[in-house]
């Protein structure tokens, strides 16, 4: 195991979680206005979920003198990214969506906060593997409700999962790399 984050190094990545999650609770809603009643349904639910996720990252962000604030740590992790939740909630099969959101965009999801909660140092990190066993249990209960809805939709076509996961991938995950290059707030680490 590679040594624990470091407090901006934390923070630089809990900030790019609420990012994801906001863009999630946007996006969602909006295309919510679009789908077919019992999606619609599902998706109003997700948004609202993503809501509250990304105010429970937003309380552990650390809050000090000398450290970044909120807005500053609340940005994309790149711009693949931001191309991928457009790409998710674009026009189309209602059901397209659905499969994405539940075939790549939360897998991803589930497996960057797994990563981090592996990176935690139990001591100082535990109120931070507090709120990702949170967050993966409510992911978790998303993907059980979203596949008892895919399951009453038609079949989905196989484009649209395709190209979020490949937009995903080239950061390093839904939330980029665990360690970011550089830390907001962090002078750069030597090569």
């Amino acid at each position: 195991m590679s040594a624990p984050l470091t407090l901006l190094e934390s923070a630089d990545l809990l900030g790019r979680y609420r990012y994801v999650e906001l863009s999630l609770f946007s996006a969602l809603g909006r295309r919510a206005l679009s789908c077919e009643p019992q999606l619609a349904v599902y998706l109003s639910g997700a948004s609202l979920a993503h809501s509250w996720r990304a105010g429970e990252v937003e309380s552990r962000l650390p809050v000090s003198v000398g450290l970044p604030g909120v807005v500053a740590l609340t940005r994309s992790p790149a711009p693949e990214i931001d191309e991928a939740v457009e790409v998710l909630v674009g026009e189309g099969a209602g059901s397209d969506v659905l499969d994405a959101l539940l075939g790549a965009f939360y897998p991803a999801m589930e497996s960057a906060y797994e990563e981090r909660a592996a990176a935690a140092s139990p001591v100082a990190d535990a109120p931070v593997l507090r709120l990702l066993a949170r967050l993966r249990a409510d992911l978790a209960a998303l993907r059980r409700e979203g596949s008892l809805v895919s399951s009453r939709l038609g079949a989905p076509g196989p484009t649209r999962r395709e190209e979020v996961d490949a937009l995903l991938a080239v950061p390093g995950g839904a939330f980029g790399a665990l360690r970011a290059a550089r830390a907001v707030g962090a002078r750069p680490r030597p090569v």
